[in-house]
């Protein structure tokens, strides 16, 4: 049964939008200023603000621990936080083990209450073109570079990477060693910037280990955006419900996160999962997200 939410005070990013949205079948069917034609149920959302939920980077997924750690661990690192996406690795140290290691990822999650995106994580000596073959027949959507030498990366035949990957353009995205301080990380980060434009390599520039929310940006290159993250006509209905008080109505998107004290309601895909201090878990609900085609809403690599 279709329904209204009306006087919705949309924050994507920076920018607020008034609306309305007609749901059916726990999706958006429109979003509309004028509602008054419209002959059905209606939510009144005006004492909040609405953000789609969140994507969060973490590589400590609790795969194997008790069903009460696990639990516990998606609660107050996920949901609580207004996150129903988690984008996530598979450590791969020989090409070989490729199929095997995210099958068995595959099914360490079959009790994830929230969505997850694997991509794979390697050292620079099996960055070749077979593996990226490989990984592009299985829909990887990002490839993690664990690099400790810059040096080792004037080496590596970029251009025969950068053919392997298209079409389906998967960014590289480059990981360093947690020994390094800040700013020894952010010249890493803007050497290896440089390397991957001048190649013209689909590449992430950001440092994915700072806290917060994955950002646009990536979302974008990884092909999780628009599919999730999102609040669009067609897609699905995935959102925060923020209290607007005077710490939340002048934030954006991203300080809108660390404010999850005002966070009031959470839906994932339809279905509530937490309502003020009622959280509702559901272990299998998650799903793992295939990305049909990275980088298709940006042209910025």
């Amino acid at each position: 049964m279709a329904y209204m939410i009306e006087n919705v005070h949309l924050l994507k990013g920076q920018a607020f939008t008034d609306t309305n949205i007609l749901v059916e079948d726990q999706r958006i069917i429109s979003t509309t200023s004028n509602c008054e034609r419209y002959n059905c149920m209606r939510m009144d959302a005006d004492n909040y603000i609405m953000t789609p939920t969140h994507v969060l980077f973490d590589t400590n997924l609790p795969m194997k621990e008790s069903f009460k750690e696990r639990k516990e661990y998606y609660l107050n690192n996920f949901i609580l936080k207004g996150s129903t996406v988690v984008f996530t690795t598979v450590k791969i140290q020989f090409e070989r083990q490729l199929e095997e290691k995210l099958k068995q990822a595959r099914s360490d999650l079959l009790d994830s209450p929230i969505d997850f995106v694997l991509r794979v994580s390697v050292p620079p000596r099996i960055l070749k073109p077979g593996f990226i073959r490989k990984c592009k027949k299985m829909k990887v959507p990002a490839i993690f570079l664990e690099i400790d030498e810059m040096d080792t990366l004037n080496t590596m035949p970029w251009g025969w990477i950068k053919e392997a990957l298209f079409p389906y353009n998967c960014p590289i995205i480059p990981t360093f060693p947690e020994s390094k301080h800040k700013k020894g990380r952010q010249l890493q980060l803007n050497a290896w910037s440089g390397l991957m434009k001048k190649e013209k390599v689909p590449a992430v520039y950001e440092d994915l280990s700072n806290p917060g929310p994955v950002s646009r940006s990536i979302l974008k290159k990884t092909g999780i955006f628009p599919e999730k993250s999102n609040l669009h006509s067609g897609g699905e209905l995935s959102y925060n419900l923020y209290s607007r008080s005077l710490e939340t109505k002048y934030r954006d998107e991203h300080g809108l996160f660390f404010q999850s004290k005002h966070l009031a309601v959470t839906v994932d895909k339809g279905k509530v999962i937490r309502a003020g201090a009622e959280v509702y878990y559901r272990p299998g609900k998650g799903e793992n997200v295939i990305i049909k085609t990275p980088g298709f809403f940006t042209d910025n690599y």
